[in-house]
């Protein structure tokens, strides 16, 4: 399968920030960190390579069902 086109950099939701990417197809995933009793929870997005891939790339220009609903259509039964 030939990936080029549907690379982590091309993906709408990939974020640069410095020399590391981010996906942000998710919320923040919560880590609970416990060192010498001292617990804390860490709130991390995902870090991905610019040439990485996985099953969910969409293009920036793709539209998702929320994009495509229209506020005439929240408002038909008022």
């Amino acid at each position: 399968m030939d990936n080029k086109n549907n690379q982590c950099q091309t993906c709408r939701f990939f974020a640069k920030s410095g020399s590391k990417g981010y996906c942000h197809r998710y919320p923040p995933q919560a880590c609970v960190v416990d060192e010498q009793g001292i617990s804390a929870t860490l709130y991390r997005i995902p870090e991905v390579h610019e040439t990485g891939y996985c099953g969910e790339w969409q293009s920036e220009q793709q539209e998702t069902q929320a994009d495509k609903l229209e506020m005439s259509e929240c408002c038909k039964n008022k």
